[in-house]
């Protein structure tokens, strides 16, 4: 065996040696913590002795001399006079009559004779000035397109009917009718009403077109409103 081998061995049987002497010395304190070789011995505790003291007896206090009361005349009270109040009359008020007030009627709204009402404005035509007709849109009273109604134009021999939702170019519910390829001047000459699109019955006031010979007034644009 090499000598530096011997030397580590022999160092370690040393520290075995070491460690077992250690663990005795706490044994040895944790089982009797009192012992000398204890560098930091637990405190002595003190005895306390109790001493009885003695408890006075408390004297008791002397009667007082017995008190005789002496009697006294009872005096007899004179009763005062008797009074009687005479009673106050006390007018009684009569109540107020207020008078109800007259309700006065809540003016309610002329109903419209028709389902629909209708704005009309003339404007340039949507395809040009090479374009004079009528178009429009339906809808009800929040704006929400009402399409399949039939919309009657007639005048000058024609007489047809277009349908909301088939010229959608003005919007879902557009329509639209072509009467002549150039503006014209008309007054009173065509008529459009609006029909309800089951029934076929007329729910919007007859309409009387007016147009101008310009080309800004070349298309009379009707919006139909469905009444509240």
């Amino acid at each position: 065996m090499p000598r530096r081998a011997r030397l580590f061995n022999a160092l370690t049987l040393l520290m075995l040696g070491l460690t077992v002497v250690v663990l005795g010395y706490y044994g040895l304190i944790v089982f009797n913590p009192m012992t000398r070789l204890n560098p930091f011995p637990p405190a002595t505790r003190v005895a306390l002795v109790l001493i009885s003291t003695a408890t006075p007896t408390p004297e008791e206090p002397a009667a007082p001399p017995t008190w005789t009361p002496t009697s006294t005349p009872t005096v007899t009270p004179t009763p005062p006079p008797t009074f009687t109040p005479t009673p106050t009359i006390i007018p009684t008020a009569r109540p107020t009559f207020t008078p109800r007030p007259t309700a006065t009627p809540t003016p309610r709204p002329t109903r419209a004779p028709y389902p629909f009402s209708y704005t009309l404005d003339y404007q340039t035509p949507y395809y040009g000035c090479n374009w004079a007709g009528v178009a429009g849109l339906v809808s009800d009273q929040d704006g929400k397109a009402l399409t399949g109604y039939a919309v009657r134009i007639w005048g000058g021999g024609l007489d047809v009917a277009a349908h909301s939702g088939d010229a959608t170019m003005y919007g879902e519910s557009g329509w639209e009718q072509f009467l002549n390829d150039h503006p014209i001047a008309e007054q009173g000459e065509y008529k459009v009403q609006l029909h309800d699109r089951v029934t076929g019955v007329r729910v919007s006031p007859e309409i009387v077109l007016n147009f101008q010979p310009f080309c800004s007034q070349s298309m009379a644009f009707i919006v139909f409103t469905k009444n509240p």
